[in-house]
């Protein structure tokens, strides 16, 4: 009798560890982070750290690696990836997101749209665009993280100044492939180039363009300054920057596990944030010292030249930008 329990109990444990097996298994992910940049921008190094971070929350489970520099594409690339099932995250903006199903969330890539880094973390987290992460989720299979990476507000930086909306006329202004870009500098009488970010630089020093936009954070990473030396400090960007996931991989998940991304994520944003801020007047000294000039620009001039671009999108609904300006506020 007592050989015949002892039997039982062995036939018992042997039936569970496949279980146990399978579910250590499912808690060890590993997952791909990706995008166009150079590793020495800051928001690579904000993402080193999160990366590390959650490593160290999951005890190891959950591991992230780093792909910088356009390894794995461009941006269009590994968001369609993400959206086939891919564990890839990838860093890239609201407007840029638009295209895959959420016509509205190009709105939050306008001109002058949010008037400080307070203003736009209420936006990025309200019920409002939290709504649009949900659909586009739905739609494309594209999980939002956190869209409240900010690392300035972006100005212009050419062979000359650009103090006036006028002084843009016939300039080919850099922009990637997003049509809120275009439909930005189009009213300006500029001519918008698409050339991807890695390429800027070599654009800038041939010719090919004759000015980019960037916040000085990026502006010093991608060292454009060493090619064009004149800044005018527009502000007409502020980008709802930020990384997104396959939802096949966040799903897959355990809740708790989706808690820690998107608190890792947001945290990240929020340094990303102050970071920037905190560096702008050590990159003016230092761009500067390289024979940099800075100029201002004619703000109110530069947005009422660009207030065309919210009635140039006939997909959005009428009342859009008031939504947007009220959750903004905190109205």
């Amino acid at each position: 009798m007592k050989s015949r329990r002892n039997f039982l109990a062995g036939v018992a444990i042997l039936a569970t560890l496949p279980m146990f097996s399978a579910a250590a298994l499912a808690q060890k992910v590993e997952l791909r982070l990706a995008h166009v940049n150079q590793p020495t921008i800051e928001a690579h190094k904000v993402a080193v750290e999160v990366a590390e971070r959650i490593a160290k929350r999951s005890d190891g489970r959950i591991t992230i690696k780093l792909f910088p520099g356009g390894m794995l594409g461009t941006t269009t690339d590994m968001l369609e990836q993400a959206s086939q099932g891919e564990p890839i995250i990838t860093f890239t903006d609201a407007a840029y997101l638009a295209s895959f199903g959420v016509p509205e969330m190009g709105v939050v890539g306008g001109p002058f749209i949010v008037e400080n880094n307070e203003e736009a973390e209420r936006l990025a987290f309200s019920p409002l665009m939290k709504g649009w992460y949900d659909k586009l989720a739905e739609k494309a299979k594209i999980r939002v993280l956190a869209l409240n990476w900010f690392d300035g507000a972006r100005h212009m930086i050419g062979s000359k100044p650009y103090p006036t909306p006028a002084d843009l006329k016939g300039v080919k202004v850099r922009v990637p492939p997003v049509p809120t870009w275009q439909k930005t500098f189009e009213p300006l009488g500029a001519i918008p180039t698409t050339v991807e970010a890695a390429e800027t630089y070599s654009a800038l020093s041939q010719g090919v363009v004759n000015a980019g936009e960037s916040p000085l954070t990026g502006l010093r990473a991608n060292r454009w300054y060493e090619v064009v030396k004149d800044i005018t400090l527009t502000g007409h960007f502020n980008l709802f920057t930020g990384w997104v996931m396959s939802d096949a991989a966040y799903t897959a998940l355990t809740e708790a596990d989706r808690v820690m991304l998107l608190e890792e994520f947001r945290t990240g944003g929020q340094e990303l944030a102050k970071r920037s801020t905190n560096m702008n007047d050590e990159i003016r000294k230092e761009f500067e010292a390289k024979g940099v000039k800075f100029h201002n620009a004619d703000v109110p001039a530069y947005r009422k030249a660009t207030a065309s671009f919210y009635t140039s999108f006939p997909q959005w609904p009428a009342g859009l930008f008031d939504q947007v300006r009220a959750a903004a506020s905190g109205k």
